[in-house]
């Protein structure tokens, strides 16, 4: 993860996050990363905004770990072991302004519970940053796996096949319809690589009372 974050976090993708989820954010945004791995992703949204309040939850204690040990251009984020299926979010309705997920959602047996624990902790019109996985012709993910990283020899070809059904759970439309299903509202959507598909979406404002 460590070696390919410049790969898929590069200038093209951040130059969808300062057109369609910068400008959604107040000036100092409570910014929160689930499944954030070595803690890169967050390290490089601080450093656009500096003023931003980090949190950062992982699984694997090894990630927490590593993302303690960066510079971060900003406050010191909240790093911790979270298992994100298995208990709430530890706060508060309403009160992220950026959630972020990347190649975690589809790991999940079942999506919902957690797509609306992400509504819950999120400020009305906040936004919900996701990049996962979509489905491809099982020829092109194995060339992909071959040309992109580098991976050649029998186990390889094996590790593939035993990738394959994760990887290739959804497709774009699904991701579309567990959004809407789970009250987000689709805002922008981009393919940078073949593999991924960014969706920026927001959880809408309450609906004004008569």
């Amino acid at each position: 993860m460590v070696a390919t974050h410049p790969d898929r976090y590069g200038d093209d993708y951040w130059a969808i996050f300062a057109a369609h989820v910068a400008p959604l954010l107040p000036s100092r945004p409570v910014v929160m990363d689930l499944g954030c791995g070595p803690g890169l992703f967050l390290r490089d949204v601080q450093a656009r905004c500096e003023s931003a309040t980090i949190y950062g939850y992982d699984v694997t204690p090894a990630m927490i770990a590593h993302a303690r040990q960066l510079s971060w251009p900003g406050a010191p984020p909240t790093l911790a072991v979270h298992d994100l299926v298995a208990q709430p979010l530890p706060h508060p309705s309403g009160v992220a302004h950026l959630v972020g997920m990347s190649s975690v959602l589809h790991v999940l047996d079942e999506p919902l519970p957690l797509l609306a624990e992400i509504r819950r902790v999120l400020a009305p019109g906040g936004v919900f940053l996701l990049n996962d996985w979509i489905r491809q012709p099982l020829a092109a993910y194995l060339a992909w796996r071959r040309e992109q990283m580098g991976e050649t020899g029998p186990e390889s070809v094996r590790r593939g096949f035993r990738l394959f059904p994760a990887h290739n759970k959804y497709t774009t439309g699904d991701w579309r319809w567990l959004l809407a299903e789970a009250g987000f509202v689709i805002r922008h959507e981009a393919q940078l690589r073949a593999s991924h598909r960014i969706f920026v979406t927001t959880r809408p404002p309450a609906p004004a009372r008569p």
